[in-house]
């Protein structure tokens, strides 16, 4: 979702504490953060910050456009992944966690669009499986339009977060 559908989900105390579960009201706005974007742009945004109603935990509301503790915008990252996938030269980014929540919702929403396993590169493999994933929530009638937008919120903003131990 945008920052201003968020801000509305907010307000009606719609979004839920990742942590209890409970439901999460604003409490003002996060510091103002500059991140990178297509074309080399920059752009300044300043989340909106939530408070859980039960635990009292504090969290910063990201729209879509924005990807936890990351300095880029998710289409500044997700255009150097596809480039990574093509050889522009990269380091291998840690293509498991995202090819696991591609493949897990490519399955539960449409096994038919699962893309083959025989790749290779475990990178292209992952950024497929992503992209047939936002595809089937597409198909499904719901979800965002932008693709990339798609992927930041089947990943959760945590794209290239490391992946969880255990």
């Amino acid at each position: 979702m945008d920052a201003a559908v968020a801000r509305q989900a907010l307000a009606r105390r719609m979004l839920r504490c990742p942590g209890c579960g409970a439901a999460l009201k604003p409490w003002g706005q996060a510091r103002p953060r500059t991140v990178r974007d297509l074309d080399a742009g920059l752009l300044t945004v300043r989340p909106d910050r939530a408070r859980c109603t039960a635990c009292r935990r504090t969290h910063v509301v990201l729209g879509v456009g924005l990807l936890l503790l990351r300095a880029d915008a998710t289409r500044f990252l997700c255009q150097a992944l596809v480039g990574a996938v093509r050889g522009h030269g990269h380091r291998q980014i840690a293509a498991g966690q995202p090819r696991l929540i591609g493949v897990q919702a490519v399955v539960a929403l449409d096994p038919e669009a699962l893309p083959g396993a025989g790749r290779g590169d475990p990178l292209a493999h992952a950024i497929e499986a992503l992209v047939a994933a936002a595809v089937a929530v597409r198909r499904c009638g719901s979800g965002q339009r932008d693709l990339w937008s798609q992927i930041a919120v089947l990943t959760r903003g945590r794209l290239l977060a490391p992946s969880p131990a255990g």
